[in-house]
């Protein structure tokens, strides 16, 4: 019997800073280095056992495995293929562990995967060490090189030349089984704002909605598709994340959820109509949140609504094609606090257009808005982006991405340094959470022990990251 090995990496530098990543469409740094359930790999592994495969998943990111083990891991299983997802900040790291696996297990063959190396899959290949790229979602493109199958969604070097083939999507999501929350540390994924834990992720939908803004690279995965799941199929998953698994938390990773209203009506009627224990939280576009929609999400059990706000500066936002105002992002903090929600809100510093004024009109933009959480982010041109191409960077992609990244050393506006961004960060998160008002206000709100030990070592994270060098 095949057997398969899948992997989400833990990055560590200097054998002490421990950095999570996001390693699907996002691709990205997880701020506070919390841990988000690896749902490609699940889903992955799950279609893969469908079709007669043995597959191990050890997902030493969350269980804090290092190379040594990791290797010794690998070695006891013995797979014919290894699966390793990627994010534009950890391919180096993926390369290097790459390197580890193919000395340790020559035969087995070593599959990577993630938008970075979707943008640009040369990189990877030219490592040595990597025998596929898979382009986009993994699930199928991994089954079909299992099967020996290389038509669709993968890249791979012969002869010294890249064969890149075709890209195509999966049409039918309901065609997929859940993902095999079995062979991941359910226990483990603790979030600190989460009302109870531990909680999971479900996605009811791949791709964005939302796809014009200059700096987001989701197009490099979703190709400007959006496709959706039945609703029947998300309340079966549902079912079994209660009752099967003893999950009472969730994360809709939907990019956003609140986008077809009609669709999240039917969701949350029947979540109401089958009573579930549940608590939820998900992401949505403040354009079209209106009160009705916020009041069936909240009888549901949503009790936050992360919004992208980016920028406080409208002038920046028409600039980066956000497609919305700074009214729409008031209106819709107004009105999602009005239901009894919480919110949250992502901003990017150093967006196309941004200076020193505009960014401190963006923090200042937070605080008023007198959020519950805010996270604050480095606006970084990816590759295949119009921000990539409006900031002049060079065409080897990834290789040149990769060495700002590790380095800090890129700049994402001509006017802005790296140095100068990772101070405005830094200044940002202290100005937003070392408030006194602030610190009351979330203190008030604990519900549990278990979420009072997560938000302290959140805030301690947080405390550690702001004030170093």
């Amino acid at each position: 019997m095949t057997k398969v090995f899948l992997v989400n990496p833990l990055v560590q530098i200097n054998n002490k800073e421990r950095i999570h990543f996001l390693r699907d469409y996002a691709g990205g740094e997880i701020p506070t280095s919390m841990v988000y359930p690896p749902l490609d790999l699940a889903y992955t592994a799950a279609l893969l056992r469908e079709h007669g495969v043995s597959v191990s998943l050890l997902d030493a990111s969350t269980l804090d495995i290092a190379v040594p083990e990791l290797v010794k891991t690998a070695v006891k299983e013995d797979p014919d293929f290894i699966g390793i997802p990627s994010a534009w900040g950890s391919i180096q790291y993926d390369m290097d562990l790459s390197r580890y696996f193919k000395n340790a297990l020559p035969d087995a063959k070593i599959i990577i995967w993630g938008p970075n190396v979707t943008a640009g899959p040369e990189t990877a290949l030219s490592c040595g060490h990597i025998d596929y790229v898979i382009l986009g979602e993994p699930e199928k493109p991994f089954l079909d090189i299992v099967n020996g199958m290389f038509t669709e969604n993968i890249a791979y070097q012969t002869c010294g030349k890249l064969v890149q083939t075709k890209r195509t999507l999966l049409q039918d999501l309901d065609s997929l089984p859940f993902p095999a929350r079995d062979l991941l540390p359910n226990k483990r994924y603790i979030a600190p704002y989460a009302r109870e834990n531990p909680f999971t992720t479900i996605s009811t939908s791949r791709g964005c909605p939302y796809s014009k803004c200059i700096f987001c690279p989701t197009n490099i995965w979703y190709m400007n598709q959006v496709r959706y799941r039945s609703v029947g199929n998300v309340m079966e998953e549902i079912d079994e994340i209660v009752y099967k698994y003893g999950i009472r938390s969730l994360v809709f990773r939907d990019q956003s959820l609140t986008f077809e209203r009609e669709r999240l009506f039917n969701i949350c009627e029947e979540i109401i109509r089958r009573d579930y224990p549940l608590s939820w939280r998900c992401f949505a576009g403040v354009g079209g949140i209106n009160m009705e929609l916020l009041s069936i999400m909240k009888r549901a059990g949503c009790y936050q609504v992360n919004y992208g706000f980016e920028s406080g500066s409208q002038q920046v936002l028409d600039s980066n094609n956000k497609g919305v105002t700074l009214k729409e992002s008031i209106d819709a903090v107004r009105f999602t606090k009005a239901a009894g929600m919480e919110v949250s809100g992502s901003f990017m510093l150093g967006m196309f257009g941004d200076n020193e004024s505009t960014i401190k009109n963006t923090v200042d933009f937070a605080i008023e808005l007198d959020l519950d959480y805010a996270e604050f982010l480095v606006a970084t041109p990816l590759p295949s982006t119009k921000f990539y191409e409006l900031s002049g960077l060079p065409e080897d992609a990834n290789a040149s991405l990769t060495q700002r990244w590790y380095n800090r050393s890129y700049s994402s506006n001509s006017l802005l340094s790296a140095g100068f961004l990772d101070k405005q960060i830094k200044r940002a998160y202290r100005r937003f959470y070392f408030r006194p008002a602030y610190i009351f206000k979330r203190s008030c709100r604990v519900s549990s022990s278990r979420q009072l030990i997560a938000q302290l070592k959140s805030a301690a994270s947080l405390f550690t990251t702001t004030l170093s060098r």
